[in-house]
């Protein structure tokens, strides 16, 4: 635990799909380049799910292209973080989305 998360993982993005709708979690960090399913391909399986309005998404690559920044967030995603990136950096980015998408979301 850091910080008062759980951390769960998953090795590739199917792996990830199961592990979030097994345990509906309020914060996914989603790479986006993955094994067996690309990192757009999750995030937009996890947005069409009503289950997971609650849940924020962001998504952290090395790839910096804003089409690919743009895609993230027209997916859904909260933010996309460009790595590396220090963990004090993404725990508050993460926590700022976290705490708009409960507000927004009834």
């Amino acid at each position: 635990m850091k910080k008062g998360f759980t951390v769960l993982e998953a090795d590739n993005g199917l792996d990830g799909l199961t592990v979030a709708e097994a345990e509906k979690p309020d914060l996914v960090l989603l790479d986006l380049i993955m094994p067996g399913m690309h990192g757009f391909a999750v995030c937009k399986q996890l947005r069409e799910n009503p289950a997971f309005d609650k849940t924020t998404i962001v998504i952290t690559s090395s790839k910096s292209y804003k089409p690919d920044i743009d895609k993230a967030l027209e997916l859904g995603a909260d933010a996309y973080v460009i790595k590396p990136v220090e963990f004090d950096e993404l725990f508050q980015i993460a926590s700022e989305k976290m705490s708009i998408r409960l507000r927004e979301k009834p």
